[in-house]
C-alpha cells in the first residue's frame, strides 16, 4: 500500500469519525449545531473543596430555593459521594456524604438561570423575627447608640436607614464613634468587619438583619468567592442588598443571590480548610442535554462532561489547533515565512485578550528592545542556554516595565502584557538575532513581520463566534481539521507567493 493511499484512508477515517460524533450530538443528544439556535442561560457552578482528615466527611451547602423548585439545579458529578437534597421550611440544602477520606476533596453543584430572569434578590414576605441583642462590648455601647440615634433622626424607613448606616461606615469623613467601632470589629472579625458592624447597628436600630451571599455574573472572573450580602426586614418583607453599594437595588443583571435566610452557606464535618467558590459561564446547551451528554457512552461528552470550573480551562486550549491550521495554510499554501509554528499561534491567543493595535505595538516594542539587549549579550560570548536564560530575564523585566508605564499612562490594558508567552518571546529574540547575523537583517525582519501577519490572520479566525462555538461544543470536529492539515502536509506544489515571484519566467 502506497503512502498516498494510507494518507487517503487516514483522512477519510478522521473525517467520518469527527463528523459522525458531531452528527450523533446534534441528532441524538439535541446539541444545536449553529450558535444562533441555542439558548443563552447563565450556568453557575459551586465547587466545595476541603481536606479529608481520615474521617467520614459530610458537606452541607445551602442552595437557591428557586433553582431547586424549578428543576434548574443538579449535582454535577462529585465522584465517590452519595448525594441528596434536604428541604426545611422552604430552604434547600445539598448534602454529600462519603467514606473515610484523606487529602483534597472536591464536590460540585450547578444551577441554570435563564438570562433576564430574577436574580433571587426579590423581597420575600416574612414574619417578624425574634429580637437580637447586638454584640457590642460595654465600652462601645454609648458610641453605637449615638450613631444609631443620629442616623434615625434623618431616616424615615428601614430602607433609608440601611443606606445611611453603610454610607456612614464607608464614608471617608466618618465620625469618631464610627472609627471606634471599626477598630473593634476589624480586630475581632477582620474580613467581615463592615458586615458584622452593619448588622449590629441595624439590630440596635430595630431593623433585623442577617448575612446572605451572592455570585457575580461575570464569566471572566473565573473561580470567584461568594459575595457577602445583607438581608434585612422592613416590617413586611425580607430584602437583600449589597452593603458595598447600599443605594443600589439588586435587579439580577449583575449579581445572583445564592443564599439567604441566615445560617451558614457551607458546613463541613470530617474535613478541614473547607471553602466554596463559584464559576459562571454563558451556556447555550440545555441543562438536561448536558446531563445526557455526561452520561453518554464512548466519551462523546469530551470536555462537556467535566465540571464547569474544569471545563473553563479548555476555552482557549481548543483554539490552539485552529491557529495552527491557519499557520499551516499560510505557510504551505500562501508561502508567508514565519519564525516557527507556535509563536504566531500563541501571539494570536494573547491578542484575544488585548486590543489588537495595542497588542501589536507591545509586541514590536518588546522584540525591538529585546533584540538590542541580545546584541549586547553577543559581545560576551555566552553559550546558548545561558544566553536564552538571560533573554528570559530581560523580557520579564521589559514586561514589568511596560506594565508599569501603561498603568501610569492610564492604559488598563497595559497590565495585560503578561499574557504574552514569555518563553516564546525570548526564543523569538534569540532566533531573530541568529537570522540577522547569518542571513541579514532583511530576512530577519521579513520572518518576524510574516509571523505577526499570520498571528493577525489567526486572531481574526479564532475570534469568529461560530468557530469558537464549534471548537468548544464539538471538539471532535478538530479531527476533521486534522484531516485537512494532513492533506496540506502532502502538498509540494507552488505556493501563491512563488507564483508571483516566478511570474517573469512564465512571461518569458
Amino acid at each position: 500500500m502506497s503512502a498516498r493511499t494510507k494518507l487517503l484512508i487516514a483522512v477519510l477515517f478522521l473525517v467520518f469519525l469527527g463528523g459522525g460524533l458531531a452528527w450523533h450530538k446534534v441528532v441524538h443528544l439535541g446539541i444545536p449545531f449553529w450558535r444562533g439556535e441555542s439558548v443563552q442561560d447563565w450556568e453557575i457552578e459551586a465547587k466545595v473543596s476541603f481536606l479529608g482528615t481520615g474521617k467520614r466527611p459530610k458537606a452541607r451547602l445551602s442552595l437557591p430555593a428557586v433553582a431547586v423548585d424549578m428543576n434548574r439545579g443538579q449535582e454535577a458529578g462529585s465522584l465517590g459521594y452519595s448525594f441528596y437534597t434536604e428541604r426545611n421550611e422552604g430552604e434547600y440544602t445539598a448534602v454529600w456524604s462519603g467514606e473515610e477520606r484523606q487529602g483534597g476533596q472536591a464536590l460540585y453543584f450547578r444551577i441554570r438561570v435563564p438570562e433576564g430572569t430574577s436574580g433571587g434578590g426579590e423581597p420575600i414576605p416574612g414574619n417578624p423575627p425574634e429580637a437580637v441583642t447586638p454584640g457590642f462590648p460595654s465600652s462601645l455601647g454609648d458610641p453605637a447608640r449615638a450613631v444609631v440615634g443620629r442616623i434615625k433622626t434623618t431616616t424615615s424607613d428601614p430602607d433609608s436607614l440601611f443606606v445611611s448606616v453603610f454610607q456612614q461606615i464607608s464614608g471617608e469623613d466618618a465620625p469618631q464613634e464610627i472609627l471606634l467601632l471599626k477598630r473593634h470589629y476589624e480586630k475581632e472579625s477582620r474580613e467581615m468587619a463592615v458586615l458584622d458592624m452593619g448588622i449590629d447597628l441595624l439590630n440596635l436600630a430595630g431593623v433585623p438583619a442577617r448575612l446572605a451571599y451572592g455570585v457575580r455574573l461575570e464569566p471572566d472572573l473565573g473561580a470567584q468567592p461568594p459575595v457577602p450580602l445583607l438581608e434585612y426586614y422592613d416590617g413586611a418583607y425580607w430584602k437583600v442588598r449589597n452593603p458595598m453599594e447600599p443605594g443600589q437595588v439588586l435587579d439580577g443583571t449583575g449579581l445572583y443571590v445564592w443564599h439567604r435566610g441566615g445560617g451558614p452557606l457551607l458546613d463541613v464535618t470530617g474535613g478541614e480548610n473547607s471553602r466554596v467558590v463559584f464559576t459562571v459561564a454563558k451556556e447555550p446547551v440545555p441543562l438536561r442535554t448536558l446531563t445526557d451528554l455526561r452520561d453518554s457512552p464512548w466519551m462523546v461528552s469530551t470536555i462537556l462532561g467535566l465540571p464547569l470550573s474544569e471545563r473553563a480551562v479548555f476555552r482557549y486550549i481548543v483554539l490552539i489547533p485552529l491557529g495552527a491550521f491557519v499557520v499551516v495554510l499560510l505557510r504551505n499554501i500562501v508561502g508567508i515565512p514565519t519564525l516557527g509554528t507556535f509563536m504566531p499561534v500563541l501571539i494570536a491567543l494573547a491578542l484575544l485578550e488585548i486590543p489588537l493595535a495595542r497588542g501589536l505595538i507591545m509586541f514590536s516594542v518588546l522584540i525591538g528592545a529585546g533584540l538590542w539587549f541580545r546584541f549586547l549579550l553577543s559581545r560576551l560570548n555566552l553559550l546558548v542556554v545561558p544566553r536564552v536564560a538571560a533573554c528570559v530575564v530581560i523580557v520579564t523585566l521589559l514586561m514589568m516595565l511596560m506594565s508599569v508605564i501603561g498603568y501610569r499612562m492610564g492604559m488598563a490594558g497595559g497590565v495585560q502584557i503578561t499574557l504574552f508567552p514569555m518563553i516564546i518571546l525570548a526564543w523569538t529574540i534569540e532566533r531573530m538575532s541568529l537570522i540577522w547575523e547569518e542571513e541579514g537583517k532583511r530576512s530577519a525582519i521579513i520572518q518576524v513581520g510574516g509571523s505577526l501577519l499570520v498571528a493577525v490572520f489567526a486572531f481574526f479566525f479564532m475570534r469568529i463566534g461560530q468557530v469558537q462555538y464549534w471548537s468548544f461544543y464539538f471538539p471532535e470536529l478538530l479531527l476533521v481539521l486534522l484531516a485537512g492539515i494532513l492533506m496540506i502536509g502532502r502538498y509540494t506544489g507552488y505556493r501563491l507567493s512563488e507564483l508571483i515571484r516566478f511570474k517573469t519566467f512564465s512571461d518569458a
